[in-house]
């Protein structure tokens, strides 16, 4: 299996997975954002999580940066759509689907 097909089924499955949690927060606790702030930092144990994870989202947004512009990845703003409305755990793959598929593309011309 191509490691690009590994990262695209990456993507579809952090796309679904933490949408489920957070339709089932909704319906749960109703549209607050501040009730899921702090539900996010009711612990130390989850606001590790939530650390790391900021910090995590961080490092994807400069690393999609530099990473585009030297493969000359097109529309790299998609990503940081894609970041913002679904989560790190779909951007990244995604953007590494890309990523695969254009270093790829650069092999074949190469070995042409």
């Amino acid at each position: 299996m191509k490691l690009s097909y590994v990262y695209l089924a990456m993507a579809i499955i952090g796309a679904v997975l933490p949408y489920y949690q957070l339709f089932q927060f909704i319906a749960e606790n109703g549209w607050g954002l501040m009730e899921y702030i702090e539900q996010l930092f009711i612990n130390d144990a989850s606001s590790m999580v939530a650390i790391d994870l900021l910090i995590s989202c961080v490092v994807f947004w400069i690393f999609l940066y530099f990473e585009g512009h030297r493969l000359q990845i097109p529309k790299l703003w998609i990503y940081v759509v894609i970041h913002i409305f679904i989560g790190l755990s779909a951007a990244l793959p995604l953007f590494l689907y890309a990523r695969e598929r254009k270093s790829a593309g650069k092999k074949a011309t190469y070995a042409s």
